[in-house]
């Protein structure tokens, strides 16, 4: 009876401070990952890494948000979000993220998909090479916190468990 009530009392702590415990707006980080597959660049690969702050994503229609930060390693260079003159964005759907718009002065350009993420992608006009184009790869980076409370989860669940195992254990003997 005293396990059962023990249990209880965990579930009911959990779920009083999952829902009195405010949630904030947090800068979001996703790195990337460019593929090229046509033009005189074809079969590169290209990564990079943007922040932005979702607090003014509201789920509703087309959303751009703005990019705080951002690095691209593109060709021998490094971009950053000064090398965008209207500011780098990143687009949403309804809450879905589609993608990054990143445009340098008719060098490259990151373009998000219409509808889906999948259609997202990348295009070049460097002087003196043939253009090209290839695909964007993006890769939520989970936050700390959310690293932090899986292990922290992950560890107490094994903690009880031990111990059920070995109260179990006792009552047997």
């Amino acid at each position: 009876m005293t396990n059962l009530f023990n249990k209880f009392a965990l579930m009911s702590a959990s779920t009083f401070l999952c829902l009195t415990v405010p949630v904030h707006a947090a800068s979001i980080t996703y790195n990337f990952e460019v593929s090229i597959d046509s033009g005189s660049l074809a079969g590169e690969t290209y990564t990079g890494s943007f922040i932005f702050d979702d607090s003014g994503l509201t789920g509703i229609g087309d959303e751009f948000l703005s990019v705080s930060r951002i690095s691209f390693d593109f060709d021998g260079v490094n971009y950053t979000e000064t090398d965008d003159s209207f500011g780098p964005e990143v687009l949403f759907f309804d809450g879905d993220f589609l993608g990054l718009s990143f445009s340098t002065d008719a060098e490259f350009s990151l373009i998000p998909g219409f509808f889906e993420l999948e259609e997202a992608l990348f295009s070049y006009n460097l002087p003196g090479q043939v253009d090209g184009a290839g695909d964007v790869n993006y890769n939520l980076v989970p936050e700390p916190l959310t690293i932090l409370g899986t292990v922290t989860a992950l560890g107490l669940g094994g903690f009880f468990k031990r111990k059920l195992k070995l109260s179990n254990k006792s009552q047997r003997n």
